[in-house]
């Protein structure tokens, strides 16, 4: 059967694509290799942004609940940043729910979906796109989306694929407990906490209580194959990360450590994002926030973005990567310039390093509310950064007079 546009992955980047595709009356295929509802290893937080973008997820049961403020702890857990608002900074979501309700969007503004199948290869010719299915059926379409994470099938075949790529690894467990028990934690307000470089790994521990829920997890940067045994060290720490956290009775005490799951973020943006007939959205594409990890705002940004590039592209008749270059063009202009000085703020930030800028950001409450603002997606680094700049050298100028 031929489409105009065959997507490969249902999850935010694919769903979000397929459905402004299909509100435009372009034929659009989702292909998934699983069946939905399916589960999916992520933390669970999304940046407030979101939602006032996509408001028809606005007054839905896809949100879980809202944030009303963070906190984030040095490594030696001797300072921490806390940031409460008045209005939400942040929403809590399951995954299961959340991205089956965003493929029945997709669903019900014409797209066909095809999950629980597998792809085996991709084929781009000057004529058309081919989908390979394993059990050997073929799908002709103008463009092929590959929407299919980290790990992309799409990105692999079509050649855009960097095996050599840093990437994050990360152990979780989602904790179901009751409402009152949360309440009795958390209160209200929900606040997320991060816990910055935890017994010095590359990476952070997190607690995100939801509404009858506690997502608990730990996160590591890491050079593919590196670290083979990455994920048994991993899991030692999240023992480790949970026995301290109950310590500093954070957590109810009887929480256990089975069935923990696992999972691969990307950790930077591909240098090249598109190709003939090809384009490469959300995890698949490395559009990711290096520094926490929240890949759904730029999985469902960059899925409206190709939308919108493809459909032009279809009109104009035009499907190369001449034209489908504007893609890239965009999304970097849009949130490309924030993810590099994120990127950027990795590379310096040794744990001493990091130590010293809490130090500094805990005795100021301006930058504290700008960096949590920053962390959570509601404040544009790219914008802000010299003003941070300017209150780390006055602080930290500061602290050296008084330390004389």
């Amino acid at each position: 059967m031929k489409y105009d546009v065959t997507i490969v992955g249902g999850g935010p980047a694919g769903s979000t694509a397929a459905k402004f595709l299909s509100e435009k009356g372009i034929k659009t295929l989702i292909i998934d290799k699983s069946k939905f509802p399916r589960d999916k290893p992520c933390g669970g937080g999304i940046p407030i942004r979101l939602l006032d973008r996509y408001n028809y997820l606005k007054n839905t049961d896809l949100i879980e609940c809202l944030s009303f403020g963070g906190i984030a702890y040095s490594p030696s857990l001797k300072y921490k940043l806390e940031y409460i608002d008045n209005s939400p900074i942040a929403a809590m979501i399951l995954r299961q729910k959340f991205d089956n309700g965003l493929l029945n969007f997709a669903k019900n503004s014409g797209t066909v979906v095809y999950d629980g199948k597998n792809v085996k290869d991709i084929k781009i010719s000057e004529d058309i796109a081919r989908v390979i299915l394993n059990d050997g059926n073929k799908i002709d379409s103008e463009i092929i989306i590959g929407a299919d994470g980290v790990w992309s099938t799409v990105a692999k075949k079509t050649g855009l694929h960097n095996y050599k790529r840093w990437i994050a690894v990360c152990v979780f467990k989602e904790y179901k407990l009751d409402e009152a028990t949360v309440d009795k934690y958390y209160g209200n307000n929900r606040c997320g906490h991060l816990f910055a470089r935890f017994n010095n790994i590359s990476g952070y521990g997190w607690i995100f209580p939801k509404k009858e829920h506690l997502n608990i997890g730990i996160g590591s940067i890491i050079k593919r194959g590196i670290h083979p045994n990455i994920n048994v060290n991993l899991l030692n720490f999240y023992k480790k990360f949970l026995d301290s956290i109950k310590k500093h009775n954070m957590v109810p005490p009887d929480l256990k450590i089975d069935n923990v799951k696992g999972g691969a973020l990307p950790n930077y943006p591909l240098k090249k994002t598109y190709s003939n007939r090809v384009v490469l959205i959300g995890d698949a594409a490395g559009l990711i926030n290096p520094i926490t990890g929240e890949g759904i705002y730029y999985a469902m940004r960059s899925g409206e973005i190709a939308a919108n590039v493809i459909s032009n592209a279809l009109e104009s008749e035009n499907t190369s990567e001449s034209f489908l270059c504007n893609y890239q063009k965009v999304w970097k202009k849009d949130f490309g310039e924030d993810i590099d000085l994120l990127i950027g703020s990795i590379n310096v930030n040794k744990e001493q390093s990091i130590e010293n800028y809490f130090n500094i950001a805990s005795k100021d409450k301006k930058l504290t509310e700008l960096l949590i603002k920053i962390l959570t997606g509601q404040a544009s680094i790219k914008k802000n950064k010299w003003k941070i700049a300017r209150r780390i050298i006055f602080g930290s100028v500061k602290s050296r007079f008084l330390r004389k």
